[in-house]
């Protein structure tokens, strides 16, 4: 989801009040954790594959800013490539761990 997963991440951190729960697969790297994070903080769910290592390293250069501002975050990193296919994969489990089921 690359772009999409910064568009969520971006919208979620303006719009907490909104957006309790952030799903972002594969984020770029346009969009960077800022220096002071917002409070509150909705919930972050971060997924990348192992096999898109630019990828993976700035989900968990943004899950590591999260914690470290008190956000309950979950990174995920399985086998797997940047693509439909693996974001289709995760987004049951995504939807499993907002939501409780």
């Amino acid at each position: 989801m690359s772009a999409s997963g910064e568009l969520s991440l971006a919208m979620g951190l303006r719009h907490p009040d909104v957006y309790g729960a952030v799903f972002s697969a594969s984020p770029g790297a346009g969009y960077r954790p800022p220096a002071a994070m917002p409070s509150p903080l909705p919930r972050v769910y971060l997924v990348a594959g192992t096999l898109e290592p630019f990828f993976a390293r700035n989900a968990t250069r943004w899950a590591d800013a999260l914690r470290d501002a008190g956000a309950d975050v979950v990174l995920t990193q399985r086998v797997g490539d940047h693509g439909g296919p693996f974001w289709a994969a995760e987004f049951p489990l995504m939807v499993a761990w907002a939501f409780g089921s």
